[in-house]
C-alpha cells in the first residue's frame, strides 16, 4: 500500500475521533449539531452521518444524545439513535430509551421504552415519550421520587403515581396527570382523574397540600386537608379547612412574609359555630422590624375562648402573651422596652397582667482608676398590673463590682463581688393602703475556690472545694429563699428586683470532675448553706440540707443528669429531680422524674417518658407518657408508629389525654397523617399530643 494513501487514511481515521460540525437545513436560523464518535462515516455529499461506538450528539443549547449508534440527516433535520440511548436535556435530566429519532435540532423527541431520572433524583417510566416544542408527553407511566436504596419492601416504592398519560410543560413548569392512581407499596389507594404538581425545578406552587385524618373521643372524626397559595416567592398562604363530625368545624389561616425591611407572620382560626354555643376563634401575630438601631419585635395571642384552642388540639398553650419590645446592645451597653400584657386562660376570674413598661438599662465596662475590677450598672423602670388588681411601680438601680484574684503560690482563686441596690416601690392594693418605700440592698461576696488536679493516662480529675462567704444585712422585704442544687453558690437567690436575700450566710461544698480517656465525664457537687443569726421569720434551718447534682456523660448518646436533696438530720432523700437520655441497640428513650416530699412545700411526685424503637429501617414505634405517681393517676399517654424516608411519611397514633378544664373533657383517638414527599412536610404529624419527652 503506497505510503501516501496510509497518510490519507490516518488523517481520515483521527478526523473521525474529532468534532464534526454540521449545519441543519433550517433557513431561520444557523443552528447545529456537534457529533463525536469512534468511527463516523459521511457520505459522498455530505448529507448523511453515520456515527458508531460511544457516539454522542450535542446542540447548541446542551441538549444531549449518546448511544450506540447515531445517524443523522442533514437535509431532513432528522436524527436516530439505538442502543443504549440516553438523552440529557437543558434542565439536567437524564431520560434512557431502547430507541430514539429526533428532529428540530434535538428539541422534538420520539423515544420508546423510556425511563428518566429528573434532577431531583425522580423516576418515571413509560412506554413512550414525546416531546415537541414545550411539551413532553410520556404514556403508560408510573413515576416516584423514591430512592431505591431507601426501599422497605424490595422492588416496592414507598408510593407512586400510575398514569396513563403524563404531560410536561416547560413553560409552566408543570406535570399533568390523566386518569392517575397513587399507590402506597405498589397498592392502589387512591384515583384522581386529573392531577398536577410543579416540576423539579420549582421551589414552592399553590396548591393541596396532603391530608390529615384523626378520630378523637371529644371530636369525633376529624378530616383536614391544607391549601398552599405561592402568592410570590416571599409572600405565601395556607388554608386549613378542618371538618369534625360531633364538633364545630374550623379553619385555620396562615399568611407569611418576609422582605428586606421586616418579617410577619399570621395565625388565625375560627369555627363556624354549628352547636350556637357562640363563635370561636384565635388569632396569633408575630413580626419583626429589621433596622440600624436594634431589634424591633410586635406580637399578639389572642382567643375569644378559654378552651377553644386546647379542645380542639391547635395547641395546649394556657397563657397568652402578647406585645411589643425594642432591644439595642453594644460592646459596653444594653437597652430594652417592652409593653406586655399576659392572658392566664385557666383562670375564670381576673385574667389579665401588664407589664407597661419595662425598662432596663445597662452599662458595661465602666472605667475607674480607684478600684482594680469590673464594674457595672444596671437600671430598670417597672410598672405592673398583677392578676390580684394592685398595681406596682418600680424603680431600680443597681451597681455592681467584681474581680478574681489567683494566687498562683497556693492556687486559690478568688471571685470577689460587691453589689449595691437603690430600689423604689409604689404598691396600689385594693383592699390595702397603699404602700410607697425606698429599699436598700448591699452586699459583699467572695467565691473562695481551690482547684486539685491530677492526671493520669486514662483520666483527669479536678476536685474543687468551694468557700463562699456574704455579707449582707436582713431585710423586712423579702422571705427565706429555699437552697435549691442550681442556685447553691449564687450570691442572691431573690430573682425579683423588690427583694434580696438577706442575712449574713455561708455557701460551701465540693465540685468533683472526672474526664475518661473513653469520653465519658462525670461532675459531681455537694454543698450546703448556713445562715448566721438566723431571722424568726426565716422558716428554713439555720443549716441547709445536703444538695447533690451529678451529670454523668457516657457519650453523646447516653447520659444522666441527677438532682438530689438529702435530709441533714436524718439522710432521707427530700427532693429529687432526674433527667437521662439513653440509645441502647435499635431502642432510644428518655426519662423525667421529679419528686418533692412536702416538707416545705406540696407533695409531689411524677414522671414522664419518651422513646423510639426501630423496628426496620425507616420505621419507628414512638411512645410518650406521663403519670402523677403521688395520686397514682395517668396524665397522658400516646404511642404509634412512623415511617419515614426521603419519599414517604406515614403517622398512626393512638393517644389519651386526662386533663380536664371546664368543656375539655377526657379523650382518646386516633391521629393518621400520610405525607407524600416532596408534595407534603413532615414538620408536623396531624396533631400529635406529646406527653413525655419527645425523641
Amino acid at each position: 500500500m503506497p505510503s501516501s494513501y496510509k497518510l490519507i487514511k490516518l488523517i481520515f481515521l483521527i478526523s473521525s475521533l474529532a468534532i464534526l460540525s454540521l449545519h441543519y437545513g433550517n433557513t431561520n436560523a444557523d443552528q447545529k449539531i456537534n457529533i463525536f464518535a469512534d468511527e463516523i462515516k459521511v457520505d459522498k455529499v455530505g448529507e448523511k452521518v453515520k456515527a458508531s461506538g460511544n457516539a454522542i450528539a450535542v446542540n447548541e443549547n446542551d441538549i444531549k444524545i449518546n448511544a450506540d449508534e447515531i445517524t443523522y440527516n442533514r437535509a431532513e433535520s432528522k436524527l436516530d439513535a439505538s442502543g443504549n440511548v440516553i438523552l440529557n436535556d437543558e434542565q439536567k435530566n437524564t431520560f434512557f430509551f431502547d430507541k430514539l429519532s429526533s428532529s428540530n435540532n434535538l428539541n422534538d423527541v420520539n423515544g420508546y421504552a423510556v425511563k428518566a431520572r429528573l434532577k431531583d433524583g425522580s423516576r418515571i417510566i413509560g412506554s413512550s415519550y414525546r416531546k415537541k416544542d414545550e411539551v413532553s408527553i410520556i404514556n403508560d407511566t408510573e413515576f416516584t421520587p423514591c430512592k431505591k436504596g431507601d426501599y422497605l419492601i424490595k422492588n416496592c416504592p414507598g408510593w407512586k403515581l400510575k398514569s396513563k398519560k403524563i404531560y410536561h410543560n416547560d413553560e409552566t413548569k408543570t406535570m399533568h396527570y390523566d386518569h392517575a392512581q397513587i399507590q402506597l407499596f405498589n397498592i392502589p389507594v387512591f384515583y384522581l382523574p386529573y392531577f398536577s404538581h410543579p416540576d423539579p425545578s420549582v421551589k414552592k406552587r399553590s396548591g393541596f397540600l396532603m391530608p390529615t385524618i384523626q378520630t378523637d373521643k371529644q371530636l369525633g372524626d376529624t378530616f383536614s386537608i391544607p391549601f398552599f397559595l405561592n402568592i410570590k416567592s416571599n409572600l405565601d398562604l395556607t388554608l386549613t379547612p378542618n371538618i369534625q363530625t360531633t364538633s364545630n368545624n374550623f379553619y385555620n389561616l396562615n399568611y407569611r412574609q418576609l422582605t428586606n425591611h421586616a418579617r410577619l407572620e399570621i395565625n388565625t382560626s375560627i369555627d363556624d359555630n354549628n352547636d350556637d354555643s357562640g363563635t370561636s376563634s384565635h388569632l396569633f401575630f408575630d413580626s419583626t422590624i429589621f433596622n440600624p438601631y436594634g431589634n424591633l419585635n410586635a406580637y399578639l395571642k389572642t382567643s375569644n375562648n378559654d378552651t377553644y384552642m386546647r379542645k380542639n388540639k391547635i395547641n395546649h398553650l394556657t397563657v397568652l402573651k402578647s406585645g411589643i419590645d425594642f432591644q439595642r446592645e453594644d460592646e459596653d451597653t444594653f437597652f430594652s422596652i417592652e409593653t406586655i400584657g399576659y392572658k392566664h386562660l385557666t383562670v375564670q376570674d381576673e385574667q389579665w397582667e401588664y407589664l407597661y413598661p419595662n425598662i432596663n438599662y445597662n452599662i458595661q465596662n465602666i472605667e475607674n482608676d480607684l478600684y482594680d475590677g469590673n464594674i457595672s450598672l444596671n437600671n430598670s423602670l417597672t410598672i405592673r398590673k398583677n392578676l390580684d388588681e394592685s398595681y406596682l411601680s418600680l424603680v431600680s438601680s443597681q451597681l455592681n463590682w467584681g474581680n478574681q484574684k489567683v494566687n498562683k503560690n497556693f492556687g486559690l482563686i478568688a471571685d470577689n463581688e460587691a453589689n449595691f441596690r437603690v430600689t423604689s416601690i409604689s404598691i396600689d392594693e385594693k383592699s390595702k393602703k397603699d404602700s410607697n418605700n425606698i429599699r436598700i440592698y448591699p452586699q459583699i461576696s467572695t467565691k473562695i475556690s481551690y482547684p486539685l488536679i491530677k492526671t493520669s493516662s486514662s483520666v483527669n480529675q479536678i476536685v474543687t472545694p468551694i468557700f463562699m462567704p456574704i455579707i449582707a444585712p436582713y431585710n423586712n422585704y423579702t422571705s427565706a429563699k429555699t437552697v435549691t442544687n442550681s442556685n447553691l453558690f449564687s450570691t442572691n437567690r431573690a430573682t425579683s428586683k423588690t427583694e434580696w436575700e438577706g442575712g449574713p450566710r455561708i455557701n460551701y461544698g465540693i465540685e468533683w470532675f472526672v474526664d475518661l480517656e473513653s469520653g465519658a465525664d462525670i461532675k459531681t457537687i455537694i454543698g450546703q448553706n448556713y445562715r448566721f443569726n438566723k431571722s424568726n421569720s426565716d422558716v428554713n434551718d439555720e443549716i441547709s440540707h445536703y444538695f447533690v447534682n451529678s451529670n454523668i456523660t457516657m457519650n453523646t448518646k447516653n447520659y444522666l443528669d441527677t438532682s438530689i436533696i438529702v435530709d441533714r438530720d436524718d439522710l432521707k432523700t427530700r427532693g429529687l429531680s432526674a433527667n437521662s437520655y439513653n440509645e441502647l441497640g435499635n431502642m432510644k428513650f428518655a426519662i423525667n422524674y421529679d419528686y418533692s416530699s412536702g416538707k416545705y412545700a406540696a407533695p409531689r411526685e411524677q414522671i414522664a417518658v419518651g422513646g423510639k424503637y426501630t423496628l426496620d429501617k425507616n420505621l419507628f414505634l414512638n411512645f410518650t407518657g406521663s403519670k402523677n405517681l403521688d395520686t397514682n393517676k395517668n396524665i397522658g399517654y400516646q404511642y404509634g408508629i412512623l415511617y419515614e424516608n426521603d419519599c414517604l411519611g406515614i403517622d398512626f397514633n393512638y393517644y389519651r389525654d386526662l386533663t380536664k378544664d371546664r368543656d375539655i373533657e377526657e379523650s382518646d383517638g386516633f391521629s393518621f397523617t400520610i405525607v407524600l414527599k416532596p408534595f407534603g412536610s413532615t414538620k408536623n404529624y396531624g396533631k400529635n399530643i406529646v406527653f413525655g419527652p419527645k425523641i
